[in-house]
């Protein structure tokens, strides 16, 4: 039978409960004390929290990051250095985005061509060749006899001017008679004929010309294929749509005839030079004009333009070539001709062949005032009958046209006796070869090279360009399209 057994020192019931309720008692007062000093200081905290904030300024970012800075947060330097190395690295990336996509394009021009992985190192070395003004190609050792693939007739009086557009397709052509021809290159038909207007009076500037009602003297088209321009002896200056021959504007500001029109490579920047002794800067993409350049004291007869911010331009009569630089506002004379200079032509940035009525041709160099080449009596011989050619012309075979094959060692230059000649430059540009001579009766007005190097555009006329000085009867205004064929070795 279960039991208890009991302490003798065990206290009673009734003393143990008053002590258990004094224990209590007391925790109840410890609460209530500790409650009323913490409401107390919790008042005092919001009253200052209110004063704070009506007195409160607004920090700046940079505060804030200092702020951060100081409390042990990201340190400002090292977030900017951040923001630095990932925009240097997404600027590297997109560099070596568009290195790799160039070299792609590329490869698959030249695979299309079924030419040696080789050529890709070829083409990036000339692209940066290119770039800097220094190219300069060996082909025309390459090329066989010129062949006469078309004689286009279209104009009603002499062609004047001639150019090819950079997809090697389309010839573009302007004549005395006002009118513009666009022609298919391998097949030699017109394509469109863009036709002379009727004269409008020239005191009203704010009447609309669309189109030419005198001779029209130049004539060229962008890279990109986007714009043709023409100017004519009445001052004007005409921009077409060069794939619809439709027009856009009309260019006004010289004060003498357009005898040359150039647009800088791979942009709508377009130089125009006049008989009123200056060179005009348009920019295109905004129609507008930019400013005049001064400096020739005669009628500029031709101008040329490349990859760089600059041109060239013949002075006639003054006996001077003009090298201008927009960038640097100066401009650079070249002197050396005999005769007054009527015809330029760029072979690359560095480098340039002139032509005179003396019948020379000069080979320079920009770093150069003096030719580093002169040949006289460039076209003195000929194959034409002279019983065809006017015995008041000249003895000395006036140089009419000249062009070169761009960044390369092939030039052409035509005469006023009909013959068109083909040359080889040295690579130091010292020595000028003859290749090949081309026999036509009349006046060989312009010359074009398609950029390929496959065709040579020839624009041929009664009379010269610029004048009625001469007239030869028996020859035909027309446009001939020769094609240039490589040896097979």
């Amino acid at each position: 039978m279960p039991f208890f057994i009991r302490k003798q020192n065990s206290e009673p019931k009734d003393k143990k409960r008053k002590k258990l309720l004094k224990t209590q008692n007391g925790k109840k007062k410890q609460k209530t004390s500790s409650e009323l000093t913490n409401g107390h200081s919790t008042k005092k905290i919001k009253k200052q929290k209110e004063l704070i904030d009506e007195n409160e300024e607004i920090l700046s970012d940079t505060d804030e990051e200092n702020e951060q800075a100081m409390n042990g947060n990201v340190r400002l330097d090292n977030l900017l250095l951040n923001e630095e190395e990932d925009d240097e690295n997404d600027f590297h990336e997109q560099r070596l985005k568009r290195a790799k996509e160039y070299i792609e394009q590329i490869a698959k021009q030249e695979h299309e061509k079924e030419l040696d992985r080789d050529t890709v190192s070829d083409r990036l070395r000339d692209d940066v060749l290119e770039q800097a003004g220094k190219l300069h190609r060996q082909v025309a050792s390459n090329y066989s006899q010129p062949i006469l693939l078309h004689s286009c007739h279209g104009h009603q009086q002499s062609v004047t001017c001639v150019c090819i557009s950079n997809d090697n397709k389309y010839a573009f052509t302007g004549a005395k008679d006002c009118s513009i021809i666009k022609w298919c290159l391998s097949t030699g038909k017109k394509l469109h004929l863009i036709r002379r207007i009727g004269k409008i009076d020239k005191k009203n500037e704010r009447l609309p010309v669309i189109g030419h009602y005198d001779h029209i003297l130049a004539i060229n088209i962008s890279t990109d294929g986007q714009f043709l321009v023409s100017g004519d002896k009445s001052n004007l200056i005409q921009v077409w749509n060069a794939q619809t021959c439709q027009h856009i504007k009309t260019l006004r500001g010289h004060q003498g005839p357009i005898t040359g029109l150039a647009f800088r490579r791979n942009s709508h920047q377009l130089f125009s030079s006049s008989q009123d002794r200056s060179v005009k800067l348009w920019n295109l993409d905004e129609m507008t004009y930019v400013e005049t350049l001064y400096g020739h004291q005669e009628p500029i007869q031709a101008i040329d333009a490349l990859m760089r911010e600059r041109c060239v331009t013949a002075g006639g009569r003054d006996g001077s070539l003009r090298l201008w630089k927009i960038v640097e506002e100066s401009h650079l004379m070249f002197t050396g001709h005999k005769g007054a200079i009527d015809c330029v032509a760029l072979i690359n940035d560095e480098h340039m062949v002139s032509g005179a009525d003396d019948g020379s041709i000069a080979l320079w160099s920009v770093s150069k005032r003096r030719p580093l080449f002169n040949l006289p009596h460039a076209h003195k011989v000929t194959s034409v009958d002279p019983a065809l050619i006017p015995e008041s012309l000249p003895e000395d075979f006036w140089i009419t046209s000249l062009a070169s094959l761009r960044y390369t060692d092939l030039l052409a230059s035509g005469s006023f006796n009909g013959t068109i000649n083909l040359w080889k430059s040295t690579p130091e540009f010292n020595h000028l070869i003859h290749l090949f001579t081309l026999s036509q009766i009349g006046f060989v007005n312009d010359l074009k090279f398609s950029p390929d190097g496959n065709y040579l555009v020839v624009g041929i006329g009664q009379e010269h360009r610029l004048g009625r000085w001469w007239t030869i009867k028996s020859a035909k205004n027309a446009v001939l399209i020769y094609k240039l064929d490589k040896n097979n070795t």
